[in-house]
């Protein structure tokens, strides 16, 4: 099918959008967010009526700094059932176009330890997840396991999935649903290599999501506190999970994973000025200075990192 515009975004300023895709080019494995002809890429689950399927769309940079928004594919029979105001909110919400982040930026400015690791990230939003099921998947794989090992899994569990649409020979995936996860087994989901405590983890949590016993989606509209509290009150899910899965699900940063060890080198490295990881008291220590604005010192100090340590892979 030809291509259509869908509509145009315009991101409240400072907004960096070539920077957001720099950040994206250094994951080694794209599973759904992707970097093409110098835009964003991404399928997204639609439905129509009863009729199920997928999109995929295009954001691209305009010359005024605004998003132009494409739906360059479907897997439905006609793109006129989809409803393209719903579909611009939700790439409006991936996007973090959302998120009142100037503000931390005027902040920053006044705290010269934290504002020379975030001048060159000034302008980047973090990319959030189009719903809470997949944001805490994604975090319960990345629990301690080695960043690119971590893609790797969640690249294979999208394409386990097997919810795709190929266009111009290139295949795009949309997350697998609760349900799939749900019916699967630990020797079918062995291929993530990661932890069977962690697989199991995985389909509880689905099965839990499919019974009606968990509302997961429903976290994206509360307080940060309450989804914290509910998230950790999932056995097997700590801090480090619930933090993160906060800041992929709401763009919430009201806590800081001092837990985490990328964390833990990054804050040596850019504060100190050491190599290795460093004690979480020290990680907290660091950021508690900064009251409100920690759980975003941190965020961006993680991006800092990202953007220092990977080469671009794409």
């Amino acid at each position: 099918m030809m291509h259509r515009q869908i509509g145009t975004l315009s991101p409240q300023a400072p907004y960096n959008f070539p920077l957001v895709l720099e950040i994206l080019r250094r994951y080694a494995h794209p599973t759904l967010d992707h970097v093409h002809q110098d835009a964003y890429w991404r399928a997204l689950h639609v439905s129509s009526g009863n009729a199920h399927g997928l999109a995929l769309i295009r954001v691209n940079l305009l010359e005024n700094d605004d998003l132009g928004v494409a739906l360059m594919a479907t897997t439905l029979d006609s793109t006129d059932s989809i409803d393209d105001s719903d579909l611009l909110a939700e790439v409006r919400h991936i996007l973090g176009l959302d998120m009142n982040v100037p503000p931390f930026y005027v902040y920053a400015r006044t705290q010269p330890e934290l504002w020379q690791v975030v001048a060159p990230l000034e302008g980047v939003r973090w990319l959030r997840t189009a719903t809470t099921f997949e944001a805490l998947c994604m975090t319960i794989i990345e629990q301690q396991i080695a960043w690119t090992a971590a893609q790797r899994a969640q690249r294979w569990l999208v394409e386990w999935g097997g919810h795709t649409l190929n266009y111009d020979g290139k295949p795009y995936f949309a997350f697998p649903t609760a349900e799939q996860i749900a019916n699967s087994t630990e020797e079918e989901l062995t291929p993530l290599k990661i932890t069977f405590r962690r697989m199991r983890l995985l389909i509880h949590v689905a099965q839990s999501v499919v019974r009606g016993e968990i509302d997961l989606e429903r976290l994206k509209q509360t307080s940060p506190q309450e989804a914290y509290s509910v998230l950790t009150g999932i056995k097997g899910i700590g801090h480090w999970t619930a933090a993160w899965t906060l800041a992929r699900t709401q763009g919430s940063f009201a806590y800081v994973g001092h837990n985490d060890v990328a964390l833990q080198a990054a804050v040596n490295h850019y504060f100190y000025g050491g190599t290795g990881k460093i004690p979480e008291a020290q990680v907290t220590e660091t950021f508690v200075r900064y009251g409100e604005y920690a759980g975003l010192a941190a965020h961006y100090t993680i991006l800092r990192w990202v953007l220092d340590r990977y080469e671009p892979t794409r």
